[in-house]
């Protein structure tokens, strides 16, 4: 996916936070990202990853948290 697409989509998709990172990152503002969470499926998080390293961002994603389980009483 190129700029546009990825752009594109974010706004759809109402992640105006990740489009202004991805903005500050072109810019040379920020280098190191911190992203929780990538609406979309696992190929759209991956192509927006890509795309930022390939800008030259440090990506660090943050994984959601784990349910604890439920224990049977007893």
């Amino acid at each position: 996916m190129n700029r546009e697409q990825i752009v594109t989509t974010l706004l759809s998709r109402g992640a105006l936070a990740l489009i202004r990172t991805i903005e500050d990152v072109e810019a040379g503002r920020v280098r190191r990202v911190h992203i929780d969470r990538i609406p979309g499926d696992p190929a759209f998080t991956r192509a927006v990853v890509e795309f930022l390293y390939s800008l030259g961002a440090d990506v660090h994603l943050t994984l959601p948290a784990r349910r604890p389980r439920a224990r049977r009483a007893g």
